[in-house]
Order: structure tokens, then sequence, then C-alpha cells
């Protein structure tokens, strides 16, 4: 899944250590800013701790349930043919199906420029939100028909859903003909043409069959919950010894501007879009203090504050330069250490420059990044 904040990298470069290391005493491991669940599906799948994880947006605790929120795997694939079936029947019950198809097959022949005209032009009605609002610019309007049907016949039992919902967001995520994020979409020109074209190519349906495969044998120890709420929220049911995960946004965009599409994926319906990146209306994306400079180191010490009343345990990892929401790996420190014990490690990892522009920067640059392990002065 592309993520720009995602800690896999990290488990294997040090953060996995320390998690192991602080994991002994505690009672339970809350994951406030769970983003694409890396960490707190690390957690469930090995140590026995009952796992709470927390976001913003709903398709990150969609995909940190799909594994927390389980305890045994899921063998029986009926479903997921039912599913599939059911979708591929209200595709190829569209009127519209076969022009669709056709397009699809061709996409390799055309211009990339008569292949976008052609897509943009289909018409898409509300029985088809993904469709209407990315069809034909993040994805081909065969993939987002797709997305649309198979995320309507979601399967009813919890469990199944969850799985399943989860590997439509990582399938889409997978295919949007982006640079990186779904900030904006690839445009239908000489030099981003062929990106746009090998994303719409991508086989989604399949993706979605693979990425089901792979999510449903995982689960966790203890069954866990994910939330979909302020970090604020989530540190207030802290208790003492719990370990808490910090991996606060850095950016000093929302980061809902990049996820926006998957967000949309995740709740099945999408408003009105405007400008390059076909964005929903403001009042529809999450908004994190976080993200902006005015309020990025209230915010950070407040949350300190809460899980140091709490008498947790805490984890934080941040960029150990100055990041663009105003806060420097020198400023989470010094606010830890109003709070906390510490102990220090720096490790290299690989952050997102938001896709990049290939002249510039590029997509993803190696940086240092802090592992702040925050021990309870109550302890």
């Amino acid at each position: 899944m592309k993520y720009m904040g995602s800690k896999r990298a990290m488990l294997g470069n040090g953060l996995g250590e320390a998690l192991g290391r602080s994991l002994d005493g505690a009672n339970r491991v809350l994951d406030l800013f769970t983003g694409s669940a890396a960490v707190a599906w690390y957690v469930a799948e090995r140590f026995r701790k009952e796992v709470h994880a927390g976001d913003l947006q709903q398709y990150s605790t969609v995909i940190a349930a799909s594994v927390i929120e389980r305890t045994s795997p899921i063998s029986d694939f009926d479903w997921l043919d039912r599913w599939m079936t059911h979708a591929e029947a209200a595709v190829m019950g569209d009127p519209r199906w076969r022009d669709i198809q056709e397009l699809q097959d061709c996409l390799h022949r055309h211009p990339v420029t008569h292949s976008a005209a052609s897509a943009r032009a289909i018409d898409f009605d509300d029985k088809w939100p993904i469709s209407k609002a990315y069809g034909g610019y993040y994805f081909s309007p065969w993939q987002s028909m797709w997305l649309d049907a198979l995320r309507k016949n979601l399967p009813d039992v919890a469990d199944q859903r969850n799985v399943a919902l989860a590997a439509l967001i990582q399938s889409a995520s997978r295919c949007a003909a982006s640079p990186g994020h779904t900030a904006q979409p690839f445009k239908p020109n000489e030099t981003a043409g062929r990106f746009l074209i090998e994303a719409w190519q991508r086989n989604l349906p399949e993706m979605v069959r693979v990425r089901v495969s792979e999510i449903a044998p995982r689960t966790a120890f203890k069954k866990g919950r994910a939330y979909c709420l302020n970090a604020h929220q989530l540190a207030e049911t802290a208790r003492p010894n719990d370990l808490v995960f910090l991996d606060p946004p850095y950016s000093g965009v929302h980061y809902s501007r990049f996820y926006h599409v998957l967000e949309s994926v995740a709740r099945g319906e999408v408003g009105e879009v405007s400008g390059s990146g076909r964005y929903p209306s403001k009042d529809e994306r999450p908004t994190s203090e976080y993200s902006m400079l005015s309020t990025s180191k209230h915010a950070f010490d407040d949350l300190l504050a809460i899980l140091a009343r709490q008498k947790a345990n805490v984890i934080v990892t941040f960029p150990a330069g100055k990041a663009s929401n105003g806060l420097s790996g020198d400023d989470v420190r010094a606010i830890a250490a109003d709070h906390f014990r510490i102990q220090e490690a720096i490790v290299t990892s690989r952050f997102s420059t938001m896709g990049g522009d290939l002249k510039h920067r590029a997509a993803r640059q190696d940086a240092d990044e802090l592992i702040l392990t925050l021990s309870s002065r109550a302890g």
C-alpha cells in the first residue's frame, strides 16, 4: 500500500526492537495514529497484547481492524467467490459495460489522450459514486465500476467484511494512477501518460482476491479494536503501564488531501468533487491540529500531557530534522522531556515527498528518524 508514513521498514530497523523491549511489562498497546496499520498488525500478530488502534480517517481503521479484531484465521473462501460473483453481475448488468470493457481492452492500442477523453466522456450517475468521482482519472472506468460494485456488495459477516474492505482499499491504493498518493492523478500527456495507462491496466478484482488471501490468515493473539477518532480521545483511555505508540503527522498539509480516494472507498460514497485532485469538499475531509503550523506543537504537548497523567509509557517516531508542520526532532525531544524520562535512538529511514516531481526530488528519500522511548515518571 502506498503510504507516506508507513513504519514497515523501520520495524526491521530499530523500531521493532524498541517495541519488543517496551512490551514486557505492558498491559495493552495503543497505536494513536495507526495510518497504514503496520505497527498495529506487527504487535497484534507477534505479542500477546491487546492492541487498540485509532486514526482520524476511516480507511485506516478498517485496515487495522481486519487483523487486530480477529483471533481466528479465515480459511473458508466461499464468501469471496460469492462476493465476486455478485459484483460481476452488477457491472455486467450495466448497459455501458460492453463499451467500457472494449475501452479497457484497447488501452494499449490508442494514444493516451484518446483513451482519457473516452473514459471521461462516460456519464456515471449517483449509483456509481466512485466511478462518478474518479473514473477516467485515478482509475479506468472498468476499474472504478469494479470498485463500486465490490464496495456495494460487501459480505455481511463482520470479520469477512473487514477483510474484504481492507483488501479493496489496499487494491485501490495500488491501482490508483497517481504519483505516490492520491493528491492528484497522472495527466494524460507525453510525460505521465504511460504511467496512467500502466495503472489503468491493473486487474483490480484479481488484486483484491490476492489481498484477501494474504490478509485472511493473519490474526491477533488477543482481540483488539480499531477506532475512527481523534488521538487525544483515544489517549484518554490509556491505563497505567499501557504502551502507546505515536507516529504523528509531519506534513503541513492535512493527510486527508492525500488519501481522499481511499477514504471514499472506505465510506462507499463521495460528494461533489473539484480541482485537479478531484477532492471532496473540505467539510468531508478530516483535519488535524498536527498538520497546522499554528497548533502542531501545542497539540503534541497536550497529547503527551494526557499520556503522562494516565501513567502510560510511550514510543514516539518522528523525522530528526525540521518537518513542514513546524515541528522538528528537537521540538519533539524537548516536549517529551517535560513529561517523561527519555531513551533515544536515531535510525535512517525512508520518508515521502508527496510523490516527488522527477526533476527536483525523488518520491521517497532517506532521512534520519528519531525513536524516543518514554518512560512514565510515576513508574
